[in-house]
């Protein structure tokens, strides 16, 4: 066993292009880290990247520090540190911060990487290529520049299809994605670019929203621009139907109050293996609440209303992590963009979790605290599909 400065001594000649840091403990804040070498107008430095769940947190660091933060990064508590460079070197480290060095091999093929730090950001769609559909909705002009008034929506689609880009394993060839209170259809379009277009998985793409005209406009669009597997129909979310069809994925972006909760629940039931969900006016808690239950927060118009949203969305999620569901909420776009930030990003895993029984008990004692009844919940309680997930082996 090495100690951490016995470990620095001999290491620190080496070369460093990346280093990755992973093994996290249970109680570790972060999914991994990872130290990049990269060039900006100050020179060589190291980028260190923090990834948890839903973020990247950033920090810069000089060539002269980066063993001090390599090993102050483990300490957080990681097991394993894999160093590349000029030599590649496995360092573990056990619950007494002593140290190994698992592997120290020369990297004969090794070159020096000096990436340029870009603060621009590289788009799945880019801002310089013309593509028809955007052009026709209005985002961008004849050359395919974005239009200045188009710029934060040319951001949200980009936004939403590196989201699609973490789920894009569970979306198989030719399934079907259902596109719940579609709208103008921007991102429905973006949908099936980045599927078809980009990534040539040939799926089948159905838009569905109330407004006659919009729909005949989106399929007007379709049409034109030879998108054959991509249809849109006039039809309440709440009333839609499956067919023998497999529906891979669900969306349903800014579907106003509990009709987010029947597009949840449809999507369940069809076996969904990915739902993304981006409430939007959410009325049905913040009619019921009890003020007394938290009369800090619920006495004021404006916090009882967002804490009203906040809870409904708990409530959402936890219902999908209780009917097999990896339910995370996150942001969708930042606040400057749009108020409406939040989404719902589901991955159907097929397993109870732990504590199901306490998750669940914690459910029904919120709503009972708050002296409320939540849509999602009463029609997944009520329904025989999810007795298994609800109900079996509590």
């Amino acid at each position: 066993m090495l100690s951490c400065e016995q470990v620095k001594e001999k290491i620190k000649n080496i070369s460093i292009n990346e280093v990755v840091i992973s093994g996290g403990t249970k109680d570790c804040e972060y999914k991994k880290i990872r130290i990049k070498r990269l060039e900006g107008k100050k020179g060589v430095f190291y980028q260190i990247e923090k990834h948890t769940e839903n973020k990247v947190f950033h920090e810069n660091t000089e060539q002269e520090k980066i063993l001090d933060k390599i090993f102050e990064n483990m300490y957080l508590g990681f097991k394993q540190c894999d160093i590349s460079g000029d030599f590649n070197v496995l360092i573990l480290m056990n619950r007494k911060r002593e140290f190994t060095i698992a592997s120290y091999k020369e990297n004969k093929n090794f070159t020096l990487k000096t990436q340029k730090h870009n603060k621009e950001k590289n788009y799945i769609l880019s801002d310089t290529e013309n593509i028809p559909w955007l052009k026709e909705l209005g985002v961008t002009d004849e050359k395919g520049k974005v239009l200045a008034p188009k710029q934060k929506k040319f951001r949200q689609i980009n936004k939403f299809l590196e989201m699609l880009s973490d789920v894009e394993e569970y979306v198989s060839e030719n399934s079907v994605i259902i596109d719940m209170g579609c709208g103008k259809s921007y991102l429905t379009f973006a949908i099936y670019h980045y599927f078809n277009i980009i990534k040539h998985k040939n799926v089948r793409i159905k838009g569905y929203d109330l407004k006659e005209d919009v729909v005949e406009n989106c399929n007007r669009l379709a049409e034109k621009f030879g998108f054959k597997d991509l249809k849109f129909y006039c039809e309440d979310v709440a009333n839609i139907q499956r067919g023998k069809e497999d529906i891979s994925m669900t969306i349903s972006l800014h579907a106003c109050d509990t009709a987010t909760d029947y597009a949840i629940y449809h999507a369940m039931r069809w076996g969904c293996k990915v739902i993304m969900n981006v409430p939007c006016c959410q009325h049905e808690i913040n009619k019921q609440i009890d003020k007394k239950a938290f009369p800090l927060m619920l006495s004021n118009g404006i916090t009882k209303e967002r804490f009203s949203a906040l809870l409904t969305d708990s409530v959402r999620a936890r219902i999908l992590t209780l009917c097999g569901y990896e339910a995370v909420i996150t942001e969708f776009i930042e606040t400057e963009h749009t108020p409406k930030n939040i989404m719902i990003r589901s991955v159907k895993k097929d397993k109870d979790p732990e504590k199901k029984a306490d998750l669940k008990s914690e459910l029904e004692n919120t709503l009972k605290h708050y002296n409320i009844s939540q849509t999602l919940w009463e029609l997944v309680k009520n329904d025989t599909i999810f007795e298994k997930n609800i109900y079996g082996n509590l």
